[in-house]
């Protein structure tokens, strides 16, 4: 439970928090007063590889995540989540309900990125793609279904769904992106909607968001300058666009009338509905 010397406040458990976007976001969730569980599979600094990629090294681990937070005077802990490994996934939420006593907001942001999901339908192994439906699908339910047992006991919560554009539009615009990271990123899409229409009346909303095309360090350390060209002509956007946007989300009185099966463009979410206009004046 809390420690004797913590002040309590709302829980957030943000997958795949050790770069890129997942990074962003457990640090704004921290900076927004949230205690922060900064979960993923990179535990220490220099360990990271992108395994879509041939394992090229990349940047970033839950420690280091951590100490980001805590630099900017949050709270937070980390925990070891691998989306291909329940008995991580069940350590990991026990770990934080150990500590905090609650769960009030999941990012589920974690993906998993092995070669298969990259590949062309002919080159795609059977035991290959069943590990991409797994992780990147029926061990995101597997999740979110324990987390949601613990929200519908304290009556609320709320549930952030990371997917892609991609995964809603032909192939063709994809941009190379193989089926067995799309097919199951468009199971994965429904979980929100089942979510809010079988337990909205539990005080639960869930939301399905996508970033848009984001630079990150991950893609920079895996594609150096090749990296603009995966946007096929469109303007990067920054994680912190996407984060700005979840902590809105996660936190306040009028969003859970967002909820729903509409997937929700991150980055420009805020500006189109002028609410950071509006959180500027609240805040003059």
């Amino acid at each position: 439970m809390t420690g004797e010397n913590e002040v309590q406040r709302p829980v957030a458990l943000v997958t795949g928090a050790t770069r890129g976007i997942g990074r962003a976001i457990a640090i704004a969730l921290g900076r927004a007063g949230f205690a922060v569980a900064v979960t993923g599979r990179t535990m220490a600094e220099g360990t990271g590889r992108m395994d879509s990629m041939g394992s090229t090294p990349v940047p970033g681990s839950v420690a280091s995540t951590v100490a980001a937070i805590e630099a900017a005077g949050g709270q937070a802990m980390g925990a070891r989540i691998d989306l291909l490994d329940r008995e991580s996934i069940d350590s990991g939420v026990a770990a934080v309900l150990d500590r905090w006593g609650r769960i009030d907001v999941l990012v589920n942001n974690g993906i998993y990125q092995g070669p298969v999901i990259l590949q062309p339908v002919m080159e795609a192994a059977l035991e290959d793609a069943e590990r991409a439906i797994t992780g990147n699908f029926i061990n995101q339910f597997y999740l979110s279904r324990i987390v949601l047992k613990t929200m519908i006991a304290q009556g609320s919560g709320r549930m952030i769904f990371m997917t892609t554009l991609s995964s809603a539009e032909p192939a063709a615009k994809a941009a190379g992106v193989g089926l067995f990271y799309l097919a199951p990123k468009a199971a994965f899409n429904r979980i929100p909607d089942h979510i809010n229409f079988e337990h909205g009346k539990d005080g639960i909303s869930a939301f399905l968001i996508e970033p848009r095309f984001t630079m990150t360090d991950t893609l920079r350390a895996a594609m150096g300058d090749d990296a603009d060209s995966i946007g096929k002509g469109e303007a990067a956007r920054d994680p912190e666009e996407t984060a700005q946007t979840v902590v809105w989300l996660a936190s306040d009185v009028d969003a859970p009338k967002y909820a729903g099966p509409e997937m929700i463009n991150a980055p420009d979410f805020l500006s189109e509905r002028g609410i950071l206009a509006r959180e500027c004046m609240k805040e003059a």
